[in-house]
């Protein structure tokens, strides 16, 4: 298991490593920015608004550098404790594949959140139709990129990196074409010819599908976690309040919770959608307010079967606080249900945010996302195939990864909490 672990930490540092030095401009350019912005708000916070083209790259290099520097500190520093457990026992430890499901999600929640990073092009660039349309997978390409200098009169140093970086950012591919051939840049001043390789193809607009697939992560993920929070707040709320109280408002919450059950989703989707509009706001909230029900009656019950626990008994005997009981006892044996719920639902929201997508009622285009990619790629199945392969692809990866996550988590946290059976203090 050391030995699996350290080979793990050798992979992934060795491919940021590699990464970085491709894309070190790019990288560089981000955090330069990123500093330049924190040290011009200071002084100048007038001159650094409405930038919020760059804020992707800003969360970019804050993940990237952290997790960089862990991987090397994680390999050179941590050596003693890997060894430390060699010498523990195997009970109570998660099985091999639970770790491979929180190394996948972990993996595209990374890819996500530096998809500008890791992303060839921007998910909105389009190519010269005439040679990028609809490319299979693997074809070649070439960019001209054009980058235009700030000014070097701006004063200060402070100004002109953060000058500099957004031009670089935000201005560099000029033309994307098709081919192995192609025409010089020319007489353009700053510009310069780069190959690609369109790995995943393009779509009917010249875009690059990795590019769309990676960025796309961002918004239905970002959805996903977002629903899940929300779903999991009503649902452990309304829970623990029916658990807690008295017959009434436990008859009235579960039977509200019955209604909302009988519902259909999807009507109840585009209900909602269709009162409180097309954004992505609404998106976020129409999912948490579908998937909170489920979550609310397993915490109910749970909350039901721990009321009548001795340890609860006992305190209720050593006449310790309602308040003290409900925060030390209760809630902390609550604790792998909730987890195993969000997980559950997160999973539950970005499939959710999926069809939606491509029933074309989610994300609209040009914003990408895997569900409205999947329903673009409706009309393209008999000649191009991989416009919806891919995305289709990560989506059940991740969906898949979550469910094991889930099902493995309530397990796991039990066998580490000894709360249950523990005396009042």
């Amino acid at each position: 298991m050391i030995a699996t672990n350290r080979l793990t930490l050798i992979l992934l540092l060795s491919l940021l490593a590699a990464i970085t030095w491709i894309r070190y401009d790019v990288i560089w350019a981000s955090a330069g920015s990123l500093l330049a912005f924190v040290l011009l708000t200071l002084d100048f916070w007038t001159e650094t608004q409405g930038n919020t083209a760059l804020l992707e790259y800003w969360v970019a290099a804050v993940v990237w550098i952290p997790t960089f520097i862990w991987l090397v500190w994680r390999m050179v520093f941590h050596s003693r404790s890997n060894t430390s457990e060699a010498g523990s026992t195997s009970r109570g430890q998660p099985s091999p594949g639970y770790r491979l499901a929180h190394v996948v999600l972990g993996f595209f929640v990374f890819t996500s959140l530096t998809a500008p990073f890791l992303s060839p092009l921007s998910p909105s660039q389009q190519g010269q139709l005439e040679t990028t349309r609809l490319l299979p997978p693997l074809s070649k390409g070439y960019i001209v990129e054009v980058t235009l200098q700030a000014s070097s009169q701006v004063d200060g140093w402070r100004k002109r990196l953060y000058m500099q970086s957004a031009e670089y950012l935000l201005h560099r591919a000029d033309r994307i074409v098709g081919g192995d051939g192609g025409q010089p840049p020319g007489s353009v001043p700053g510009a310069r010819r780069r190959t690609i390789v369109f790995s995943f193809g393009t779509d009917d607009n010249g875009r690059d599908v990795l590019s769309r697939v990676l960025h796309g992560g961002r918004v239905s993920l970002g959805i996903g976690l977002l629903a899940a929070l929300g779903s999991a707040v009503i649902g452990t709320c309304v829970g623990f309040v029916a658990g807690m109280s008295g017959r009434g408002v436990d008859a009235l919450l579960m039977r509200t919770t019955d209604l909302f059950l009988s519902i259909p989703a999807l009507f109840l989707v585009i209900a909602l959608m269709a009162f409180l509009g097309q954004s992505l706001t609404t998106l976020v909230l129409t999912l948490a307010i579908t998937g909170w029900m489920t979550m609310a009656r397993v915490v109910r019950g749970e909350v039901v079967a721990l009321r009548d626990r001795e340890f609860i008994l006992a305190a209720r005997l050593l006449h310790v606080p309602r308040r003290r009981i409900l925060m030390k006892h209760i809630l902390p044996n609550l604790r792998h249900v909730i987890l195993t719920g969000a997980v559950l639902q997160f999973a539950n929201a970005t499939l959710g945010e999926a069809a939606l997508g491509f029933l074309g009622l989610g994300v609209q285009p040009p914003t990408a996302s895997w569900g409205n990619m999947m329903g673009e790629a409706t009309g393209y199945l008999s000649n191009a195939w991989w416009l919806g392969f891919f995305p289709g692809l990560v989506l059940a990866i991740v969906i898949v990864a979550a469910h094991y996550v889930g099902e493995e988590t309530s397990p796991h946290i039990s066998n580490r909490l000894s709360l249950a059976e523990r005396l009042p203090e």
